[in-house]
Protein backbone atom coordinates (compact mmCIF):
# COMPACT_ATOMS: atom_id res chain seq x y z
CA UNK A 1 0.00 0.00 0.00
CA UNK A 2 2.85 2.16 0.67
CA UNK A 3 3.48 3.07 -3.29
CA UNK A 4 0.04 4.33 -3.38
CA UNK A 5 0.22 6.80 -0.65
CA UNK A 6 4.24 8.09 -2.36
CA UNK A 7 2.69 8.67 -5.65
CA UNK A 8 0.16 11.19 -5.34
CA UNK A 9 2.74 12.82 -2.55
CA UNK A 10 5.15 13.42 -4.61
CA UNK A 11 2.48 14.78 -7.70
CA UNK A 12 1.09 17.05 -5.02
CA UNK A 13 4.59 18.02 -4.44
CA UNK A 14 5.42 18.45 -8.22
CA UNK A 15 2.20 20.63 -8.51
CA UNK A 16 2.68 23.09 -5.56
CA UNK A 17 6.46 23.55 -6.86
CA UNK A 18 4.90 24.48 -10.43
CA UNK A 19 2.43 26.29 -8.75
CA UNK A 20 4.60 28.44 -7.07
CA UNK A 21 6.71 29.19 -10.22
CA UNK A 22 3.71 30.02 -12.42
CA UNK A 23 2.40 32.41 -10.13
CA UNK A 24 5.50 35.02 -10.34
CA UNK A 25 8.21 35.32 -8.19
CA UNK A 26 7.70 32.18 -6.15
CA UNK A 27 6.98 31.75 -2.43
CA UNK A 28 3.84 32.33 -0.31
CA UNK A 29 4.18 36.05 -0.35
CA UNK A 30 4.75 36.54 -3.67
CA UNK A 31 2.06 34.41 -5.08
CA UNK A 32 0.89 37.43 -7.95
CA UNK A 33 3.34 39.72 -7.72
CA UNK A 34 4.90 41.13 -11.00
CA UNK A 35 7.75 42.45 -8.88
CA UNK A 36 8.94 42.31 -5.19
CA UNK A 37 11.11 45.38 -4.18
CA UNK A 38 12.56 45.16 -1.01
CA UNK A 39 9.48 43.83 1.50
CA UNK A 40 6.91 45.64 -1.17
CA UNK A 41 4.95 43.56 -3.43
CA UNK A 42 3.97 44.53 -6.95
CA UNK A 43 0.53 42.45 -7.97
CA UNK A 44 0.15 41.56 -11.68
CA UNK A 45 -3.19 43.37 -11.48
CA UNK A 46 -1.89 46.79 -11.26
CA UNK A 47 0.42 46.09 -14.15
CA UNK A 48 -2.73 44.44 -16.05
CA UNK A 49 -4.69 47.35 -15.07
CA UNK A 50 -2.50 49.88 -16.34
CA UNK A 51 -2.08 47.81 -19.50
CA UNK A 52 -5.52 47.81 -20.35
CA UNK A 53 -6.17 51.43 -19.28
CA UNK A 54 -3.03 52.54 -22.09
CA UNK A 55 -4.61 50.37 -24.66
CA UNK A 56 -8.33 51.67 -24.29
CA UNK A 57 -6.48 55.21 -24.33
CA UNK A 58 -4.53 54.83 -27.32
CA UNK A 59 -6.16 52.60 -29.69
CA UNK A 60 -3.74 53.54 -32.51
CA UNK A 61 -0.94 52.04 -29.94
CA UNK A 62 -2.83 49.17 -29.23
CA UNK A 63 -2.85 47.96 -32.69
CA UNK A 64 0.78 48.94 -33.40
CA UNK A 65 1.77 46.87 -30.90
CA UNK A 66 -0.57 43.91 -32.32
CA UNK A 67 1.00 44.18 -35.81
CA UNK A 68 4.32 43.81 -34.86
CA UNK A 69 3.43 41.39 -32.39
CA UNK A 70 4.67 42.88 -29.04
CA UNK A 71 1.87 43.43 -26.88
CA UNK A 72 3.49 41.56 -24.62
CA UNK A 73 6.11 44.22 -24.55
CA UNK A 74 3.58 46.34 -23.12
CA UNK A 75 2.99 44.38 -19.75
CA UNK A 76 6.83 44.03 -19.82
CA UNK A 77 7.58 47.98 -19.81
CA UNK A 78 4.96 49.17 -17.46
CA UNK A 79 6.20 46.25 -15.19
CA UNK A 80 9.72 48.12 -15.14
CA UNK A 81 7.88 51.48 -14.96
CA UNK A 82 6.27 50.17 -11.52
CA UNK A 83 9.73 49.22 -10.03
CA UNK A 84 11.01 52.21 -11.03
CA UNK A 85 8.32 53.98 -9.11
CA UNK A 86 8.19 52.09 -5.88
CA UNK A 87 12.34 52.44 -6.12
CA UNK A 88 11.50 56.26 -6.06
CA UNK A 89 9.55 56.35 -3.54
CA UNK A 90 12.16 54.54 -1.25
CA UNK A 91 14.74 56.72 -1.85
CA UNK A 92 12.51 59.58 -1.70
CA UNK A 93 11.67 58.70 1.65
CA UNK A 94 15.45 57.66 3.03
CA UNK A 95 16.32 60.84 1.62
CA UNK A 96 13.78 63.12 2.83
CA UNK A 97 13.09 64.76 -0.91
CA UNK A 98 9.68 66.24 -1.71
CA UNK A 99 8.04 68.00 -4.79
CA UNK A 100 5.32 70.66 -4.50
CA UNK A 101 2.54 69.25 -5.95
CA UNK A 102 1.19 72.61 -7.83
CA UNK A 103 5.03 72.36 -9.83
CA UNK A 104 3.35 68.91 -11.05
CA UNK A 105 0.45 69.98 -12.47
CA UNK A 106 2.66 73.21 -13.74
CA UNK A 107 4.62 70.58 -15.46
CA UNK A 108 1.50 68.58 -16.68
CA UNK A 109 0.10 71.39 -18.11
CA UNK A 110 3.51 72.67 -19.69
CA UNK A 111 3.06 69.12 -21.45
CA UNK A 112 -0.15 70.14 -23.41
CA UNK A 113 -1.56 68.03 -20.52
CA UNK A 114 -2.11 64.26 -19.88
CA UNK A 115 -3.66 63.10 -23.04
CA UNK A 116 -1.31 64.86 -24.95
CA UNK A 117 1.61 64.36 -23.14
CA UNK A 118 0.93 60.32 -23.06
CA UNK A 119 0.13 59.87 -26.31
CA UNK A 120 2.27 57.26 -28.25
CA UNK A 121 4.13 56.27 -25.02
CA UNK A 122 3.05 53.65 -22.57
CA UNK A 123 1.96 55.92 -19.67
CA UNK A 124 -1.90 56.85 -19.08
CA UNK A 125 -4.47 58.99 -17.02
CA UNK A 126 -3.99 56.84 -14.25
CA UNK A 127 -0.08 56.59 -13.64
CA UNK A 128 1.30 60.12 -15.92
CA UNK A 129 1.15 62.49 -12.66
CA UNK A 130 2.89 59.64 -10.75
CA UNK A 131 5.63 59.78 -13.44
CA UNK A 132 6.02 63.31 -13.67
CA UNK A 133 6.34 63.38 -9.65
CA UNK A 134 9.12 60.93 -9.86
CA UNK A 135 10.97 63.02 -12.55
CA UNK A 136 11.01 65.77 -10.49
CA UNK A 137 12.25 63.68 -7.29
CA UNK A 138 15.04 61.96 -9.22
CA UNK A 139 16.35 65.48 -10.56
CA UNK A 140 16.47 66.75 -6.42
CA UNK A 141 18.15 63.59 -5.98
CA UNK A 142 20.55 64.07 -8.82
CA UNK A 143 20.73 68.18 -7.23
CA UNK A 144 21.50 66.55 -3.95
CA UNK A 145 24.89 64.63 -4.88
CA UNK A 146 26.07 65.47 -8.20
CA UNK A 147 28.44 67.90 -6.29
CA UNK A 148 28.80 65.89 -2.98
CA UNK A 149 29.88 62.36 -4.26
CA UNK A 150 32.69 60.89 -5.33
CA UNK A 151 33.95 57.02 -6.06
CA UNK A 152 37.67 55.45 -6.59
CA UNK A 153 37.33 52.67 -9.38
CA UNK A 154 39.63 49.76 -10.63
CA UNK A 155 38.70 49.01 -14.24
CA UNK A 156 39.54 46.93 -17.45
CA UNK A 157 38.01 46.76 -20.84
CA UNK A 158 36.53 44.08 -22.54
CA UNK A 159 35.00 43.61 -26.51
CA UNK A 160 32.17 41.72 -26.17
CA UNK A 161 29.93 40.33 -23.69
CA UNK A 162 30.62 37.39 -22.99
CA UNK A 163 34.72 38.13 -22.09
CA UNK A 164 33.05 41.43 -20.17
CA UNK A 165 30.74 38.88 -17.98
CA UNK A 166 33.84 36.46 -17.60
CA UNK A 167 36.25 39.36 -16.41
CA UNK A 168 33.40 40.86 -14.09
CA UNK A 169 33.17 37.55 -12.49
CA UNK A 170 36.93 37.10 -11.98
CA UNK A 171 36.99 40.40 -10.73
CA UNK A 172 33.87 39.42 -8.23
CA UNK A 173 35.88 36.98 -6.34
CA UNK A 174 38.39 39.20 -4.75
CA UNK A 175 41.09 41.59 -4.30
CA UNK A 176 43.24 39.40 -5.44
CA UNK A 177 41.41 38.40 -8.63
CA UNK A 178 41.01 41.42 -9.46
CA UNK A 179 44.55 42.56 -9.18
CA UNK A 180 45.87 39.33 -11.13
CA UNK A 181 42.95 40.29 -14.40
CA UNK A 182 43.82 44.20 -14.33
CA UNK A 183 47.57 43.09 -14.35
CA UNK A 184 47.21 40.41 -17.27
CA UNK A 185 44.86 42.97 -19.13
CA UNK A 186 47.39 45.77 -18.74
CA UNK A 187 50.37 43.56 -20.18
CA UNK A 188 48.05 42.61 -22.87
CA UNK A 189 47.60 46.33 -23.84
CA UNK A 190 43.86 46.70 -22.84
CA UNK A 191 43.81 50.18 -21.00
CA UNK A 192 43.01 49.52 -17.32
CA UNK A 193 43.26 51.89 -14.17
CA UNK A 194 43.21 51.08 -10.90
CA UNK A 195 42.53 53.55 -7.42
CA UNK A 196 41.48 56.41 -10.42
CA UNK A 197 39.14 58.89 -8.19
CA UNK A 198 35.95 60.55 -9.75
CA UNK A 199 33.92 63.33 -8.79
CA UNK A 200 30.46 63.13 -10.16
CA UNK A 201 30.54 67.14 -10.79
CA UNK A 202 34.12 67.32 -12.81
CA UNK A 203 33.07 64.00 -14.70
CA UNK A 204 29.51 64.52 -16.11
CA UNK A 205 29.95 62.26 -19.14
CA UNK A 206 30.76 58.83 -16.73
CA UNK A 207 28.27 60.28 -13.57
CA UNK A 208 25.40 60.36 -16.61
CA UNK A 209 25.91 57.61 -18.59
CA UNK A 210 26.67 55.15 -16.84
CA UNK A 211 26.21 53.28 -13.63
CA UNK A 212 29.11 53.58 -11.43
CA UNK A 213 28.00 56.03 -9.20
CA UNK A 214 24.92 54.24 -7.92
CA UNK A 215 26.64 51.31 -7.09
CA UNK A 216 27.69 49.83 -3.23
CA UNK A 217 31.12 49.84 -2.24
CA UNK A 218 32.43 46.00 -3.35
CA UNK A 219 29.99 46.27 -6.63
CA UNK A 220 31.84 45.15 -10.38
CA UNK A 221 29.43 46.55 -12.99
CA UNK A 222 29.77 45.73 -16.68
CA UNK A 223 28.34 47.77 -19.27
CA UNK A 224 28.75 48.98 -22.91
CA UNK A 225 30.53 52.10 -23.99
CA UNK A 226 27.75 54.76 -24.40
CA UNK A 227 29.60 56.72 -27.00
CA UNK A 228 30.60 56.05 -30.65
CA UNK A 229 34.12 55.99 -29.77
CA UNK A 230 33.62 53.22 -27.29
CA UNK A 231 30.64 51.20 -28.24
CA UNK A 232 31.90 48.43 -29.50
CA UNK A 233 34.17 48.35 -25.79
CA UNK A 234 33.07 46.90 -22.48
CA UNK A 235 34.01 48.99 -18.80
CA UNK A 236 34.52 46.06 -16.13
CA UNK A 237 34.75 48.24 -13.00
CA UNK A 238 35.35 47.16 -9.10
CA UNK A 239 34.02 50.36 -7.15
CA UNK A 240 36.17 50.32 -4.24
CA UNK A 241 34.79 53.34 -2.58
CA UNK A 242 32.01 55.41 -2.60
CA UNK A 243 32.05 58.64 -0.94
CA UNK A 244 29.68 62.33 0.06
CA UNK A 245 31.29 65.30 1.29
CA UNK A 246 28.95 66.90 3.89
CA UNK A 247 29.04 70.74 2.20
CA UNK A 248 27.42 71.28 -0.87
CA UNK A 249 29.25 73.71 -3.60
CA UNK A 250 27.28 76.68 -5.69
CA UNK A 251 28.52 75.41 -8.86
CA UNK A 252 25.75 73.08 -9.63
CA UNK A 253 24.26 75.85 -11.78
CA UNK A 254 26.42 74.83 -14.93
CA UNK A 255 24.31 71.54 -15.38
CA UNK A 256 20.42 71.65 -16.13
CA UNK A 257 17.56 70.38 -14.71
CA UNK A 258 17.67 67.17 -17.36
CA UNK A 259 21.62 66.76 -16.61
CA UNK A 260 20.01 66.78 -12.47
CA UNK A 261 17.57 63.52 -14.02
CA UNK A 262 19.64 61.50 -15.15
CA UNK A 263 22.12 61.44 -12.60
CA UNK A 264 19.46 60.92 -10.52
CA UNK A 265 18.57 57.90 -11.88
CA UNK A 266 21.70 56.92 -12.02
CA UNK A 267 21.98 56.82 -8.53
CA UNK A 268 18.71 54.96 -8.48
CA UNK A 269 20.50 52.45 -9.41
CA UNK A 270 22.08 52.04 -5.33
CA UNK A 271 18.68 51.94 -3.98
CA UNK A 272 17.63 49.20 -6.10
CA UNK A 273 20.22 47.03 -5.46
CA UNK A 274 19.72 47.57 -1.83
CA UNK A 275 15.95 46.51 -2.55
CA UNK A 276 17.40 43.27 -4.27
CA UNK A 277 14.83 43.89 -7.09
CA UNK A 278 13.36 40.45 -8.41
CA UNK A 279 10.91 40.59 -11.63
CA UNK A 280 8.42 37.90 -12.59
CA UNK A 281 9.67 35.53 -15.27
CA UNK A 282 6.31 36.03 -17.03
CA UNK A 283 7.60 40.19 -17.91
CA UNK A 284 11.10 38.82 -18.67
CA UNK A 285 14.45 40.02 -16.33
CA UNK A 286 15.39 42.82 -14.75
CA UNK A 287 18.25 44.78 -16.00
CA UNK A 288 20.09 46.15 -13.50
CA UNK A 289 22.42 48.66 -15.67
CA UNK A 290 19.01 50.44 -17.42
CA UNK A 291 16.93 49.75 -14.37
CA UNK A 292 14.27 48.22 -16.64
CA UNK A 293 12.51 44.83 -17.59
CA UNK A 294 13.86 42.76 -20.74
CA UNK A 295 12.67 39.88 -22.74
CA UNK A 296 15.31 37.57 -21.21
CA UNK A 297 18.83 37.74 -19.06
CA UNK A 298 20.89 37.65 -22.48
CA UNK A 299 19.66 40.91 -23.57
CA UNK A 300 20.54 43.16 -20.14
CA UNK A 301 22.28 45.97 -20.68
CA UNK A 302 25.03 44.85 -18.51
CA UNK A 303 25.70 42.77 -15.39
CA UNK A 304 26.09 44.23 -11.36
CA UNK A 305 27.65 41.81 -9.03
CA UNK A 306 27.04 43.20 -5.41
CA UNK A 307 28.81 43.68 -2.94
CA UNK A 308 31.48 41.30 -1.82
CA UNK A 309 34.64 42.15 -4.28
CA UNK A 310 36.52 44.06 -1.05
CA UNK A 311 36.35 40.50 0.64
CA UNK A 312 39.69 38.31 0.99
Amino acid sequence: MSHVIIRPARVIVAALAAALLLAGCGGPSRVGAAAIVGDQRIPVSQVESWSTVTMNEQPTLKEKLREQGQLGELGRRLAGFAVRQQLVRRVAEKEQLSVDEQQVTARIKAQGGVRRATEGTILNSRNFRASVRSRLLLAELGRKYVDRLSITIDYTQATSRADAQRKAQRMARGPREAAELIAADRAAGTATGTGKRMQAMENPRMALNTPLFGAEPGTVLAFRGSKQRSAGQWMIALVRERATTSQASAETGQLGDRAMLAFGRRLLGLTAQRADVRLSPRYGAWDPIQLTAVPEEGQTTGFRIGGHALST
